[in-house]
């Protein structure tokens, strides 16, 4: 196990990652830029380009993912997503919006429905019971309401248009914003001319001839770093059941077919050439058993997975 001292970085939503240089930290040669993305830290490390190509790479990385906050916060109230779950539909959607949505269910039906981003109708059901009173039988029925609008296939996608097919639908895309807003943000300096580097937005996106060493942090310890991964021209996306609770009894992490069941793995990380695609499919794996997973990367792209149970055993994938 790694210390407190050996890390160099700590960022990433739900769980931290160290990042480690070839020999240790990071060298001055470094371009660093650290910031916020949909409230989580997020950092920027790149190699090859003079402080002024960064600051204008920076600026241009920061507008562009103002931009696309601007799509899909759910904290905007006039945001793309926003608007969406309140009329359910959108006539003149974006293109990244239809992206992402296309990509979700893509991953739904890859994991049979582990994945389902209409799970924004339990997260409202929670939070609502955080701060009512309800009988058992009156919070019984939430939930059998909230579940009954929980299934990918509500969600109908067109070329511009987008529309809920059962009243009282509402998505939640954070299961996959992070890591397309690392995908479109690595694009833009590889375009920019930067000859590596490694982008956290929340989840990982190392680009170029550097391979980075990024440490998976132990959630149920977050002084201790679980494994050590390398990243080469690929992404890494980390979800932890033990990120966040809404209350004692439930994660932040919904299974949408079967109830309040506990995940299976306290953290699932997976290594992929799209952080997007490994942001969605991290946070399916923690609610599949291991056999399910093997069958899941035998069928995708999957570099690696890196699996860990609350007693502290890691299945390597």
């Amino acid at each position: 196990m790694l210390n407190r001292r050996d890390m160099c970085k700590l960022g990433g939503a739900g769980i931290a990652v160290a990042v480690l240089g070839a020999g240790g930290c990071t060298t001055v040669a470094d371009q660093i830029w650290d910031g916020e993305v949909f409230g989580a830290s997020g950092s920027i490390k790149l190699q090859g380009v003079s402080a002024v190509q960064a600051r204008d790479l920076f600026q241009e990385a920061q507008a562009e993912i103002a931009r696309l906050d601007s799509i899909f916060s759910l904290h905007n109230p006039t945001s793309e997503i926003s608007r969406l779950n309140q009329d359910g539909g959108l006539e003149q959607a974006s293109p990244e919006m239809i992206e992402v949505l296309q990509a979700a269910q893509h991953i739904s039906k890859l994991t049979n429905g582990a994945f389902d981003i209409t799970v924004q109708a339990l997260w409202n059901t929670a939070e609502f019971l955080t701060r009512a009173k309800v009988t058992q039988a009156g919070m019984k029925q939430l939930w059998d309401e909230a579940y009954a609008r929980v299934d990918y296939r509500f969600v109908k996608i067109g070329d511009k248009r987008v529309s809920f097919t059962k009243p009282g639908v509402a998505v939640t895309l954070n299961g996959l914003a992070q890591g397309y807003v690392a995908d479109k943000v690595t694009a833009l300096f590889i375009n920019g001319g930067a000859r590596s580097g490694l982008v956290n937005l929340g989840e990982f996106r190392a680009f170029g001839a550097k391979t980075w060493r990024v440490g998976i942090q132990d959630p149920r310890n977050i002084m201790d770093v679980a494994e050590i991964v390398s990243l080469n021209n690929a992404a890494l996306a980390t979800s932890s059941a033990l990120g966040g609770y809404l209350s004692a009894e439930l994660s932040h992490i919904f299974a949408p077919r079967t109830g309040h069941a506990k995940p299976q793995f306290v953290s699932a990380s997976v290594g992929h050439p799209s952080a997007m695609i490994a942001d969605g499919l991290a946070t399916a794996f923690t609610l599949l058993d291991a056999d399910s997973i093997r069958g899941i990367v035998q069928k995708s792209n999957v570099e690696s997975v890196v699996l860990m149970y609350d007693r502290g055993e890691i299945i390597r994938i």
